[in-house]
């Protein structure tokens, strides 16, 4: 769009078609924002998000000929589902639509400095917003996880590309917390105007790893990222020329000035106080939520009972000792039980090498673990079980059709590699 703040009264056609067409799509597609990042005022914002989950599967499936559910309250149109595409969709016809008639209402105004600045204040708070909301689960970690029993047993090529960016990502606390407050600091540096264009430069490198990530690794979140990018970007936009002047031109270049945005001084002090009352609020509120989740789920989260590899000492079915023969395809060969309050999964891995993943909830108090496969609900099995000198589990109960005792030995999980190896300054080849 050019450096605004330079550009005379008469803005040239084709930009005041282009930033209307921006200012419609980005108004909606950010909308009802700051209202939707509070708890306080989820209550105000719920019916424009039932409408729209009242709207735009309808629009998806007659126009676009796309399944668009709604699975995930306030957050469907930003993902990459059949509902956040249809709401893309349906807001660059909005945008057309709204620009066309816009231009043809409005066609004698020479410009729109004004409602420019209004639009460039309030993305900006809602980018920072985000940076916020990324950068404090990465400083209190649950964003990432590191390598979890169930991933260390299992085979690289079984896991998800996203799986494995997840498992990378976590795996270094520092990288992840550095990484954190580089975009915490991005969204600090955008709340303020004199800061907001050095703010957007480094929003800008953060969304482009982001967005790089998320096609690279098939993270669902691409349309969100890419939309963050894209906003960083235009945030630029405004000092672009100063910024070639100063980086590729060798020229000198002018301080740039700022509109006025309200013109009765007790009205604008006021205003700023909102804003910075509005800044503290998103910043302590995605701190204090960053805290529980890392309680909750993430680094500091406690372990599940039993949580750990067990490998099988001997495995006694309907009163026979079965051999560990590569070819038994009933014959457990390892226990993974992984998860935490919110998710508790096991994994048994059978002799042929098979793996067969459940629901579990192992119940300490009545010796029992409770699985429920996750593929077939009504698979469900409840097994009596005895820790032996913390190390060693002892099983019984029916299994499949069989009636089963098992004996395991924890694996300590220090002994892979992946946590075995430490940092060295000196690296020798052997």
């Amino acid at each position: 769009m050019g450096d605004i703040s330079v550009i005379p009264d008469q803005w040239r056609p084709w930009l005041r078609w282009l930033f209307r067409f921006f200012f419609i799509y980005f108004v909606f597609y950010t909308f009802p924002f700051p209202l939707d990042s509070f708890d306080f005022t989820a209550p105000i914002v719920k019916p424009y998000y039932d409408l729209l989950d009242w709207f735009i599967p309808r629009i998806g499936e007659k126009w676009f000929h796309t399944k668009a559910t709604p699975v995930f309250p306030m957050f469907d149109k930003l993902d990459d589902s059949g509902y956040g595409l249809a709401f893309i969709y349906f807001n660059l016809i909005l945008s057309l639509i709204g620009t066309i008639c816009w231009s043809l209402l409005d066609r004698k105004r020479k410009n729109y400095h004004l409602l420019y600045q209004w639009l460039r204040l309030y993305l900006r708070f809602y980018l920072a917003a985000f940076l916020f909301g990324y950068g404090f689960i990465k400083i209190f970690p649950s964003q990432f996880q590191a390598p979890t029993a169930s991933s260390l047993t299992s085979l690289v090529g079984d896991q998800t590309p996203m799986m494995l960016a997840w498992h990378f990502m976590g795996y270094s606390v520092v990288m992840m917390r550095i990484n954190g407050i580089v975009e915490v600091l991005a969204g600090l540096l955008l709340l303020f105007r004199r800061t907001t264009t050095i703010g957007a430069i480094l929003s800008s490198g953060v969304f482009s790893f982001v967005v790089l990530m998320d096609f690279c690794f098939n993270v669902p979140v691409r349309l969100l990222a890419s939309h963050l990018l894209i906003i960083s970007l235009f945030l630029i936009v405004d000092d672009g020329q100063k910024l070639a002047n100063i980086f590729f031109l060798n020229k000198p270049t002018q301080p740039t000035s700022y509109p006025v945005l309200i013109n009765n001084p007790g009205w604008r002090k006021a205003f700023l106080y909102l804003l910075a009352i509005l800044g503290i609020c998103l910043l302590f509120t995605t701190i204090f939520k960053a805290i529980d989740s890392e309680k909750s789920f993430g680094l500091k989260s406690p372990k599940v009972p039993l949580y750990g590899v067990y490998k099988t000492i001997y495995f006694i079915r309907n009163k026979d000792t079965v051999a560990p023969l590569a070819t038994d395809s009933l014959r457990w060969k390892l226990l993974v039980i992984d998860g935490n309050s919110y998710n508790q999964s096991g994994i048994i891995q059978f002799n042929s090498d098979k793996r067969s993943a459940y629901t579990v909830k192992a119940d300490t108090a009545t010796g029992i673990i409770s699985m429920q496969s996750r593929v077939d609900t009504t698979e469900k099995y409840s097994i009596h079980f005895e820790m032996q000198d913390d190390r060693r589990l002892h099983l019984m109960g029916r299994f499949k059709q069989d009636t089963v005792e098992i004996l395991m030995d924890k694996y300590e999980l220090d002994n892979y590699i992946l946590h075995k190896e430490k940092f060295k300054w000196i690296s020798d080849v052997e």
